[in-house]
């Protein structure tokens, strides 16, 4: 095995060329490594100051042999259930505080909330307005101690996810990144105001200084935000409606988020810890039977159906909006902790974002943040908001779909037509709003995470909390573990502050040239791989077969127009405890999050791949096969759902109605038009029900239904409206017709 080695302190520049583009990177030292005595974990660095010595990459235990491990009876300090974010940081804390840990995943790492954000590592500018817009409300007038207090507390949690972003910034660059947001200001007053406060209204004006206050609480550690003047906005957002002040930029923090959770379990593997995706907690095991203390739990591995028990001091619960789930198996009878609020994302072409710069809306019709955001090659839109109860679903309601897309044309130049055709993805994620039952009365409650134990059984959950903070709430759910258990003789200080992620130690921005340079793979293809490995990469690369073109040399991409690679399915099922097609499909590259066509299309030659890889037979390929699909076919794409409500429409789709209609091309809808193309489409009316129909979209009575006024009507009439009602499915059939694969208009590859 080859180890990399790379000086950051003192770069030696290597000049080369790659797709045509003239790069300077840095130079990598090859060496072969010296044999590593016992366990090779002691010979590497594990903190961002040692990064600059060789590396070579970390062999972990296979799937299967870690399950034998948590299976064969001995005790564990530590037992995590929960694999996402949180889980994942607390099996990672103990284990480096020296304790004994497990973590179980009933999923893939990172399968439910964890994968399904905004990929934001966002500090929070929103909190800091709504704790100014509370603390200035009058009703605080007859309690400033209290609302003094919120605030506080409010700001001190803003705080704190400005020193969390900047720990994963700095710590992982081969995971993170910075992103431009652009906030377009189109007036000087808001109205209705942001957030819906009056003081808000002035923010136009305010935002810059807001801006900048909001660079200053992370020590001025990221790229300074600034101001974009009308003309330079032009030039940058062509795409953009030209109806603008201003422009103001900030930045936030970037990640692919199922893979850093992935990078974050597969690193507390790296330090020791017993790390097992698709293992179920089905029972508690307590020290008297039924009651007492618990000291274990039945589980079983979901790929074989086999159980077993493992045993453990303390146990920790961390299952985000499903932990309630968790709970009533351990007590069936407690009270519910953890509300849902699922929020809907949308996935369309890259070209709706320019040059790698997002947007943000601070101010939509209900009030919400949303961002439209470059990821991935493509435009991430999102989020909607809604309290309901926590489901593995992932595909969202058709109506947050329309909403989103209306929502999106607001600040689209009118010449950049947005059309339910141009939904690449679309899925819900959950996340868990929190109160602590085992709490006493009066107690104050959590503005940010919430740690309960439960004074029966002694096991402990966590839950609440944003992305941002996972290593914060990691730690203090272990300090109280440790606290609570007598741990504390053998657990040691936190040591995550410092901790890189699998893949980070070594790793600088040189590394994907060099990707281009030694194994002749697209540009593109190693930016993703560097992005997604990190020094890793080049272990992947050494699988990648030729592809019998002059470039790229080698790679076979998964499917044209993504830069995934067939020989990274290998890798992953042998290296990284990858088991399904599903997990495949949406977690490990994405491509379902991104393309849902594409990973439908896809599906059959990633089960090809990964039975050769794991010696599948030819049933256990099928069923994985069609278990991926049935999955795949729950994400939203161009097409709407078969039985989807037809509740809204965007405006470009409003006016192609419109336009259908004004036969005579006149800018106008006559009552004939109306009464003949009703006819046509196939809901004929008679007169007395024309008449009526008519005079509730001539808002003038001018006998003239201008497309303002059809419009307005379209909102305002309501989904039951009969006229709408047929207009709406037959708007739906005509963009069904429109054909899926690379003959449907947005699907981006083929």
């Amino acid at each position: 095995m080859l180890r990399y080695a790379a000086r950051n302190s003192r770069l030696l520049a290597a000049a080369g060329t790659a797709g045509g583009t003239i790069i300077v990177g840095t130079t990598y030292l090859w060496e072969e490594p010296s044999s590593l005595e016992g366990d090779n974990r002691d010979q590497v660095p594990t903190d961002a100051e040692s990064a600059d010595v060789s590396y070579a990459p970390i062999s972990l235990p296979s799937r299967k042999d870690q399950v034998n491990r948590l299976s064969n009876g001995k005790t564990f300090d530590v037992l995590v259930i929960g694999g996402g974010a949180t889980g994942c940081g607390a099996a990672l804390d103990a284990q480096m505080r020296g304790l004994d840990t497990a973590l179980i995943e009933r999923g893939d790492f990172a399968s439910e909330t964890s994968g399904r954000s905004t990929k934001l590592i966002w500090a929070g500018i929103r909190y800091i307005g709504t704790a100014l817009g509370q603390l200035l409300r009058f009703k605080n007038l007859i309690r400033p101690l209290d609302a003094m207090g919120d605030f506080k507390g409010e700001f001190k949690m803003v705080l704190g996810a400005h020193k969390e972003r900047k720990i994963m910034l700095e710590n992982n660059p081969h995971l993170t990144s910075w992103v431009p947001i652009a906030v377009p200001i189109k007036t000087w007053i808001s109205w209705p105001p942001p957030m819906g406060h009056p003081l808000f209204a002035f923010a136009p004006v305010t935002l810059p200084a807001v801006f900048k206050f909001y660079d200053g609480l992370g020590g001025f550690t990221c790229p300074p935000s600034h101001i974009m003047s009308k003309s330079r906005a032009r030039r940058k957002f062509p795409q953009l409606d030209q109806d603008v002040k201003y422009v103001s930029v900030f930045y936030e923090g970037q990640h692919n988020d199922a893979r850093t959770a992935t990078c974050i379990a597969l690193t507390a593997a790296e330090e020791g810890a017993t790390v097992t995706n698709h293992v179920e907690m089905i029972g508690v095991l307590r020290e008297n039977g039924d009651k007492g203390k618990a000291i274990g739990i039945r589980a079983r591995d979901n790929m074989t159906g086999k159980e077993f028990e493992v045993h453990a001091k303390a146990i920790v619960f961390a299952g985000g909006p499903f932990t309630d789930g968790m709970r009533k198996i351990e007590d069936p009878n407690c009270k519910n902790a953890v509300n849902g609020a699922a929020g809907t994302h949308i996935v369309l072409p890259g070209y709706y974002c320019a040059n790698g710069i997002g947007m943000l809306d601070i101010n939509t019709s209900d009030g919400r943040f949303l961002f439209f955001l470059p990821w991935q090659g493509s435009t991430l839109v999102g989020t909607t908001d809604r309290k309901e109860d926590a489901v593995s679903k992932p595909g969202p309601p058709e109506d947050e779909i329309q909403w989103l897309l209306s929502e999106a044309e607001k600040y689209l130049s009118s010449e950049l037509k947005v059309r339910r055709s141009d939904v690449l993805s679309a899925w819900q994620g959950f996340r868990p709003l929190a109160s602590d039952p085992h709490a006493p009365p009066g107690a104050p409650a959590s503005r940010d995470h919430t740690i309960s134990t439960n004074p029966d059984t002694g096991i402990t959950f966590i839950t609440g909390g944003k992305w941002v903070t996972y290593r914060e709430m990691a730690e203090d759910v272990i300090d109280r573990v440790v606290k609570l258990n007598s741990l504390s003789d053998k657990a040691g200080p936190c040591k995550t502050e410092k901790r890189i992620l699998r893949g980070g130690i070594g790793y600088t921005r040189g590394v994907p040239i060099k990707l281009v340079q030694d194994f002749g793979v697209s540009e593109e293809t190693a930016k993703h791989l560097a992005r997604t490995y990190g020094m890793n990469a080049f272990d992947v690369c050494r699988n990648a077969q030729p592809t019998g073109k002059r470039w790229p040399r080698s790679g076979n991409l998964l499917i044209e127009g993504y830069p995934f690679l067939e020989c990274e399915i290998e890798w992953a099922c042998k290296n990284e405890m990858v088991v399904t097609v599903k997990d495949m499909m949406c977690l490990r590259t994405r491509l379902a999050f991104l393309n849902s066509e594409a990973a439908k299309t896809v599906a059959p030659r990633v089960a090809e791949i990964m039975q050769k890889a794991l010696g599948w037979s030819k049933l256990e390929k099928n069923r994985q096969l069609q278990e991926a699909e049935e999955y795949l076919a729950q994400f939203g794409g161009p097409n709407m759902s078969k039985d989807a409500i037809y509740s809204a429409a965007t405006i470009t789709d409003i006016q192609d109605m419109f336009k259908t209609f004004d036969q005579k091309q006149t800018g106008y809808i006559d009552f004939d038009e109306m009464l003949l193309m009703a006819k046509k489409l196939g809901f004929p009316m008679t007169k007395m029900q024309a008449e009526k129909q008519f005079k509730s979209m001539d808002l003038d009575g001018n006998n003239k239904i201008t497309e303002k006024e059809f419009i307005t009507w379209w909102h305002e009439a309501g989904p039951d409206d009969e006229l709408r009602k047929n207009l709406g499915n037959k708007f739906q059939s005509n963009v069904e017709k429109l054909g899926t694969g690379s003959d449907s208009r947005g699907i981006m590859f083929g």
